[in-house]
C-alpha cells in the first residue's frame, strides 16, 4: 500500500544526507531521551540495564536502515516488559535470548507471508486514542519527575507502579519527595524549549542548528553544576540524574553482551515464548507504525510487510548480543515526527549516538537531570493531547468515539499493551453493535408497501443478525425486493437466511423479487449489458422485444437496473445502431422510455411530441426504424394526467399548440359517443380516457396511413401496440 506522492517530500533514503539540517536535531531529541527510557524499561524487566541500551543501538543502526518507516523509531517497549520480566526469570537471560531470535524469525515470516496488512484493518479512533493516551501517560508520568520524585524509573509506563502507587496517587506522593532544585532545572528546561520554538527564535540560524531539546539538556547541567558550587544543598544527587553503565574499555565492553543459550533449543516453552513475543512485539508495532504516519506531515505510508522483516531481523540481532526485543515505540517515535525528523537517518543518529555513547561520553551524559528530560517530555505529551482530534472523533460518531475513549483510559489506567487490547476488542463490540443496528444495506421504502434492500459489496456473518429481524418485521402484503447487484461476497449464513424467508414469503402474502442473488461466498461479477449488435436484433421477434419492455418495466417500478457501462456502451455503437423498437410517447418530463423500460444506449428510438399523435414526420420515421434500421416493435405509449389531453378536453387554443391539439379531438368524439349522454363523467375520468382512446386511434392511423408498416406487421415481421404509463406507479399496461 502506497500513499500519496509528494514532488515536495523528503525521498527517505538517509543515503542521501539531504535532510542533516532536520534529521540531526531530531535524531539527537530521541537520543536524550531514549537513554533514560531503555535503561528504565531494562530494569522493569529483570535484564541487565546494558540491554535496554543494545536494543536501542540495534533499532537505529540495524532496523532503521531496511525499514522504510521515515519517522519510526525502534527500541525497548514498556510493553513488552510484563512478558518479557516472567520469561527471564524462568529461562534465565541466555534462554530467553534464544526466544528472542525465534520471535524475531516468525516476524520475518510474517512479512514474507503479507502479514502486514493487518495494519490496515486498525480503526483510526484506535491511533487516535493511542497517541492520545501516551500523551496523557507521558504527563501523569514525568510531572513527579519535574519535580525531583525519582524513586519511580523512567520508562515506567504502568498504572501501577512498583512503589504501590499509581499513576494519580503519586502525584500526591511527590510532594513529599520533591526537590527545589530539580524543580528550579525543570522550569527553566521549559523555558528554554518554549523559547527556543518561539518564532524569533527559530528565524535566526545559529540557533535553528541546535535542538531545542539539547540545550534544554545543557541548560539543565549548568544550572546543577552552578547549584553544587554555589547552593549545594539543592543541588541534584546522583538518584536524580541519568546513570548509565560506564565502559572501561573493549574487554569491559564484551563482559556487557550476553548470548543465547543454544542448549535450551530442545526446550518447547522457548518456542511458545518467542511466538507470543513475536505476535504482541508485532501488534505494537503496526500500531505504532500507523500512529506514527498520521504525524507525518507529508503523509507517508510506510510499508508494513517490510517493516515487520525489519523487525525480525533487529529482533534476531538483539537476541544474538543481549539486548532486549524490539518494537516500533510510539513514544520516542513522536518525539521523532514533532522534532520535525524528514527521514529515517534521524534513528541513524538516535543509534549511533547511544553507540557512541557506551563507548565513549557515559561521564558526561551521567550529568543529565532527569529534571531537563522530563521537561522535555511534557513538551511532547502537551503536543500529542490535541483537543480537536477528540472534537472530531466526537462528531463521527458513538461507534468510533466510545472505542476512542475506551484506549484512552486504558493505556492511562493499565499500561500500554493492555491498553491497546482494550480498545481493539471495544472497537470490535462497537462493530458488532454498529451492523446490528444499521444493517449491510440500505433500506428503501417507495410507493405504497413496496420495500426495497440493496445489499453492499460485502455481506458477513455480522450481519446475520439485523438480516434475520429486519426480514421477520416485514409486513404482511408487501412487496420486497432483495437486491444482490452489487455484492461481491455474501456470508453464507445470510444467503441462508434470504433462501429462508423465500420458501416462506407466501405465508405472508409477500411478495419478493431477488434480483441478481448468485449464490454465496465470492460471487462471480455480473456481466454488463451490452447494446444490440446486428446478430442479436435480428435473432429477435416483437413477442420478444415486448417481453424485453416488461421486463425492464418491472425492474424501473421496483428501482432495479440493469448493470451497464455506458461509456462501454457508447464504444459499442460508434460504428452503427441496432435499435429493437421505436417508442413514440409524450413529451412529459416524466415520461423518458430509457428510463422507464431500463434501457441503455442503442436500444430503442424514442420519438416524442405532445399527446402522443401521429402526423407525417412521426410516421416517417417509424418507417426508417423498422424498414431501414431493423427494430421489431412499434409502441405508441399514452400516459396518465396527460396535459396535452387535457388541454385538447378543455378546448385550449395557443397558436401552433391549437393545431396540436385538434389531432386529439377524434379521441375526445370517440369517448362522448361511447358515454353518451351521461353528464356525471368528471375531468379527471374523462381525461384518461381520452388518453387511452388516443393510444388506440394512434395505433389504427399508424396501420392505415403507413403502406409500409402494416405490410411488415402483416408479414410477422414488426407488431404495433399501444401502451398506458401510470405516472403514480411507474407500471406501463400495454393495450
Amino acid at each position: 500500500m502506497s500513499g500519496t506522492v509528494n514532488p515536495n517530500q523528503p525521498k527517505n533514503d538517509f543515503a542521501l544526507f539531504a535532510h542533516l539540517k532536520s534529521d540531526i536535531p531530531a535524531g539527537i531529541a530521541v537520543f536524550l531521551v531514549s537513554i533514560p527510557l531503555s535503561l528504565g524499561i531494562a530494569l522493569t524487566s529483570g535484564a541487565p540495564l546494558f540491554a535496554g541500551l543494545i536494543t536501542g543501538i540495534v533499532g537505529g543502526l540495524v532496523v532503521a536502515p531496511i525499514s522504510n518507516s521515515a519517522l519510526g523509531i525502534s527500541g525497548t517497549a514498556a510493553g513488552l516488559a510484563l512478558i518479557v520480566a516472567p520469561a527471564i526469570a524462568k529461562f534465565g537471560f541466555n534462554g530467553y535470548l534464544l526466544a528472542v531470535i525465534f520471535a524475531g524469525s516468525v516476524q520475518i515470516l510474517m512479512g514474507l507471508l503479507k502479514a502486514g496488512v493487518i495494519a490496515y484493518y486498525f480503526p483510526s479512533s484506535i491511533v487516535n486514542g493511542m497517541l492520545m493516551g501516551i500523551g496523557l501517560i507521558i504527563l501523569l508520568k514525568q510531572i513527579p519527575h519535574a519535580i525531583g520524585d525519582d524513586l519511580d524509573y523512567e520508562g515506567n509506563f504502568t498504572y501501577t507502579q512498583p512503589d504501590h502507587y499509581s499513576s494519580f496517587t503519586e502525584l500526591f506522593r511527590m510532594l513529599g519527595e520533591a526537590q527545589p532544585g530539580a524543580l528550579l532545572i525543570a522550569i527553566v528546561s521549559l523555558g528554554v524549549i518554549l523559547l527556543w520554538e518561539s518564532p524569533i527564535i527559530k528565524k535566526l540560524p545559529l540557533f535553528r542548528l541546535i535542538p531545542a531539546p539539547l540545550m534544554a539538556v545543557i541548560a539543565g547541567i549548568l544550572l546543577n553544576t552552578l547549584l553544587q558550587n554555589l547552593y549545594p544543598r539543592i543541588a541534584l544527587s546522583e538518584a536524580h540524574l541519568v546513570t548509565i553503565p560506564e565502559v572501561q574499555n573493549f574487554s569491559s565492553l564484551l563482559l556487557q553482551l550476553h548470548f543465547p543459550d543454544f542448549n535450551q533449543l530442545t526446550n518447547p516453552d522457548i518456542y511458545y515464548f518467542g511466538l507470543m513475543l513475536a505476535v504482541v512485539a508485532s501488534l505494537e508495532t503496526l500500531l505504532t507504525l500507523d500512529a506514527v504516519d498520521k504525524l507525518d506531515t507529508y503523509k507517508r505510508i510506510t510499508a508494513s510487510n517490510r517493516e515487520l522483516i525489519a523487525q525480525g531481523i533487529g529482533n534476531i540481532s538483539c537476541g544474538l548480543i543481549g539486548g532486549l526485543p524490539l518494537t516500533q515505540v510510539v513514544v520516542r517515535s513522536s518525539i521523532n515526527a514533532l522534532s520535525g525528523a524528514k527521514t529515517h537517518f534521524a534513528a541513524v543518529v538516535n543509534g549511533l549516538l547511544l553507540l557512541l555513547t557506551v563507548l565513549m561520553m557515559p561521564t558526561v551524559l551521567n550529568k543529565i537531570p532527569l529534571a531537563s528530560l522530563a521537561a522535555i517530555l511534557i513538551v511532547v505529551g502537551v503536543k500529542l493531547i490535541k483537543p480537536d482530534t477528540i472534537k472530531t472523533i466526537y462528531q463521527s460518531g458513538w461507534y468510533r468515539f466510545i472505542p476512542f475513549c475506551a484506549t484512552v483510559l486504558g493505556l492511562v489506567f493499565t499500561n500500554i499493551l493492555f491498553g491497546i487490547l482494550i480498545g481493539l476488542v471495544t472497537a470490535l463490540f462497537s462493530v458488532l453493535l454498529e451492523n446490528h443496528k444499521s444493517a449491510a444495506y440500505f433500506k428503501e421504502t417507495h410507493i405504497g408497501n413496496k420495500i426495497i434492500f440493496r445489499l453492499s459489496e460485502h455481506v458477513s456473518f455480522l450481519n446475520r443478525a439485523n438480516v434475520q429481524t429486519t426480514l421477520e418485521s416485514l409486513p404482511a402484503h408487501s412487496e420486497v425486493v432483495i437486491d444482490a447487484t452489487r455484492s461481491k461476497y455474501i456470508d453464507y449464513d445470510v444467503y441462508e437466511i434470504i433462501q429462508n424467508f423465500k420458501s416462506d414469503a407466501h405465508h405472508k402474502h409477500i411478495k419478493l423479487i431477488l434480483e441478481n442473488m448468485r449464490g454465496y461466498g465470492s460471487l462471480p461479477p455480473i456481466e454488463n449489458a451490452r447494446a444490440q449488435t446486428y446478430k442479436s436484433q435480428q435473432l429477435l421477434t416483437p413477442d420478444k422485444v415486448l417481453a424485453l419492455l416488461k421486463e425492464g418495466n418491472e425492474r424501473f417500478v421496483y428501482n432495479l437496473k440493469s448493470n451497464r457501462n455506458l461509456l462501454e456502451q457508447v464504444n459499442d455503437t460508434r460504428d452503427g445502431q441496432f435499435p429493437i423498437a421505436i417508442i413514440l410517447s409524450c413529451m412529459d418530463s416524466r415520461t423518458s422510455v430509457e428510463l422507464i423500460f431500463d434501457l441503455g444506449l442503442g436500444d430503442v428510438f424514442s420519438a416524442r411530441i405532445a399527446g402522443n399523435i401521429i402526423n407525417d414526420d412521426i410516421l416517417g420515421s417509424m418507417e426508417y426504424a423498422c424498414k431501414l434500421a431493423g427494430s421489431k416493435l412499434i409502441v405508441v405509449l399514452g400516459h396518465s394526467h396527460c396535459g396535452a389531453i387535457n388541454g385538447a378536453c378543455t378546448d385550449a387554443h395557443l397558436d401552433h399548440l391549437t393545431g396540436l391539439l385538434a389531432k386529439i379531438k377524434p379521441a375526445i368524439d370517440c369517448v362522448q359517443s361511447e358515454v353518451g349522454g351521461n353528464k356525471t363523467l368528471d375531468n379527471e375520468e374523462l381525461v384518461q380516457k381520452v388518453a387511452d382512446k388516443n393510444v388506440q386511434l394512434s395505433v389504427e392511423n399508424i396501420r392505415k396511413q403507413s403502406a409500409v408498416l402494416a405490410g411488415l406487421e402483416a408479414a410477422g415481421d414488426i407488431a404495433i401496440i399501444g401502451g398506458m404509463y401510470d405516472i403514480e406507479t411507474g407500471k406501463v399496461e400495454f393495450l
